[in-house]
């Protein structure tokens, strides 16, 4: 008697669980960025806090652009190619991590990770079968 195994929801809810803390990482590196151009702007200028909240920005567009890659990529966790799927998200949340270090932002890091354990988990959906 086989005993079949059924796909966890994890990797989706993990997912979802990883956009909110997405946008609370964008209103976390949002505000920073606009904290650091307006000292800057106090003590250089405006063009130097101009330069800074573009920089900032940029980075945080980047950031916010893997996370809801990763979004998406949590609701095929389980379908055939969860372990590609997998892989893409473990990457994105290393990635989007990595650079959620540069605004010290907790709930940047936190997606990171969720994002992470949903790659993990989507792989480990591909056994399942």
């Amino acid at each position: 008697m086989s005993q079949q195994k059924e796909k966890s929801n994890a990797p989706w809810i993990l997912g979802i669980i990883g956009l909110f803390l997405t946008i609370l990482h964008f209103a976390c590196a949002f505000l920073c960025s606009a904290g650091l151009a307006a000292t800057k702007v106090a003590t250089e200028g405006e063009a130097a806090g101009d330069k800074m909240m573009e920089a900032g920005m940029g980075v945080t567009y980047l950031v916010i652009g893997i996370m809801v890659l990763c979004f998406i990529l949590s609701f095929f966790g389980k379908s055939k190619s969860s372990r590609t799927t997998g892989v893409l998200m473990i990457l994105g949340g290393i990635v989007a991590g990595a650079l959620s270090c540069v605004y010290l932002s907790i709930p940047g890091l936190a997606a990171g990770f969720v994002y992470l354990f949903g790659g993990i988990s989507s792989i480990n959906n591909y056994k399942r079968v």
